[in-house]
């Protein structure tokens, strides 16, 4: 039997959407993923490796560590540090595959020449990032109130106009008319439900934002450590209710509208030649605050930021299944590559997740997370930070993930797990040779703390 396709479908800022289908009262529509779940393995504590777009797409796409990578943020593109030839795409190709690019897979949807020659077999292809409504579609289009005023645009008319949709229809271009002997990796990179949160008006009303309840745990702004006080500050607008169920109404939709252009994608595949012998990989880069703590925003190291959808779904045993144990978004391309029949090339700080699929099981696997110089570990049942501050005391927190999922109980250094999850982390760093960056200075830059 030949060699099996990959479909890798990538969103923006995903949030994993487990706990969100009821978290709120009003159930998270997703109904194309929900019901390849059912085929699927689902891996429900996958973890991204940083809370922000640049690095944890660095990491993704090399299976190599932000630190190792020295990509911390989003000041520093890839590929303008390390060579093209460095991501796992490169290998597929040099094994054989026909690789295709489509969407927002690195942090720069489209690449240089140069970059895209070194790991892709197809042309460069531009999409329109719908971050600002042209101005006549912003006429006629309806505000629904909320974050960024939640814009709807008119249904059937300026749907074209989106990012998701143009990626939609070139993969499916793609499904309909890739005749090639050779396998194909394609990519469909997806930028919902990235802010600002513009869709297609219908996707707005299929949420009534007053039916939005917060879980009854929540209690505003919690200030519980040195450097989220002066770090990581609440969005005021959240204390308002009606401003948080509008602006949750609105992630929603986004995230909605990408679900649908994932069905179109999945329905073309289905009815394709490839249907029988396609992997398909469903990530994010991150996940989102939702209003817990009152913030709505990335770039912390919390499971809000942290915690990312995870799913592969392979034609040959279609059984839904759920992962428990705690995985990382660096076992994307191993996976890939070990379903590819391809050897992982060296530097290599993933593992495939394929034997877990069939049974194996890691419950105690540590999983690190940075955010410029602080890091996390998730460990067992619990997330120990630390963060950035004076190295003669630094700043932890600690916290039960199985008994306080939104994180708003800082366990502290006198608990019980404390010591073991610290010395676990001191463990982690000192075998993969990362050196505890603390330098007394905020981590948070300028354009990357916000809501976006």
């Amino acid at each position: 039997m030949s060699k099996k396709n990959i479909l890798l479908v990538s969103f923006d800022d995903a949030c994993a959407p487990w706990r969100y289908k009821t978290a709120f009262q009003e159930p998270l529509q997703l109904p194309t993923l929900e019901a390849l779940c059912r085929q699927a393995t689902v891996f429900q504590s996958a973890y991204c490796q940083a809370p922000i777009c640049g690095p944890s797409r660095a990491s993704m796409m090399t299976s190599q560590l932000p630190s190792d990578l020295g990509i911390l943020d989003n000041s520093t593109f890839l590929f303008d540090h390390v060579p093209a030839e460095t991501s796992w795409i490169h290998t597929l190709r040099e094994s054989g595959y026909f690789c295709s690019s489509g969407g927002k897979v690195h942090h720069k949807p489209t690449l240089a020449r140069p970059h895209h020659r070194a790991l892709y077999s197809d042309e460069r292809k531009a999409f329109d990032v719908d971050m600002r409504l042209p101005r006549e579609l912003r006429r006629r289009s309806h505000p629904f109130g909320g974050h960024r005023h939640g814009r709807g645009t008119v249904d059937g008319v300026d749907d074209d106009f989106f990012f998701d949709q143009q990626v939609a229809n070139s993969t499916i271009d793609f499904l309909e008319t890739y005749r090639d002997d050779r396998p194909f990796f394609r990519e469909v990179g997806f930028f919902s439900p990235h802010g600002p949160h513009i869709t297609p008006a219908r996707f707005k009303r299929a949420y009534n934002a007053a039916n939005f309840v917060k879980p009854a745990e929540w209690d505003g702004y919690i200030a519980d450590s040195p450097y989220v006080s002066r770090n990581i500050p609440e969005f005021e607008e959240f204390r308002s209710l009606d401003f948080w169920q509008k602006s949750v109404r609105n992630y929603f939709s986004a995230y909605s509208h990408g679900d649908y252009q994932l069905g179109r994608v999945l329905s073309a595949l289905l009815s394709s030649a490839h249907a029988e012998n396609t992997i398909v990989a469903v990530v994010s880069d991150h996940g989102f605050h939702l209003g817990s703590r009152n913030l709505f925003r990335k770039t912390t190291l919390w499971e809000q930021s942290l915690h990312v959808p995870f799913v592969i779904f392979d034609p040959s045993d279609p059984q839904g299944q759920i992962v428990t144990d705690p995985v990382a978004l660096l076992d994307l391309g191993p996976t890939l590559m070990d379903f590819a029949e391809v050897t992982s090339p060296p530097p290599n700080a993933g593992r495939s997740l394929r034997p877990m699929m069939h049974g194996a099981r890691d419950p105690d696997r540590v999983i690190p997370s940075y955010y410029g110089n602080s890091i996390s570990i998730r460990k067992g049942d619990y997330r120990i930070i630390r963060y950035a501050s004076d190295p003669a005391s630094p700043d932890f927190q600690l916290f039960d993930l199985r008994n306080d999922y939104w994180q708003l109980n800082n366990l502290g250094t006198g608990h019980p797990a404390f010591a073991p999850m610290r010395q676990a982390l001191d463990d982690w760093a000192r075998q993969t040779g990362y050196v505890y960056r603390d330098q007394g200075q905020s981590d948070a830059a300028p354009d990357e703390g916000g809501a976006e």
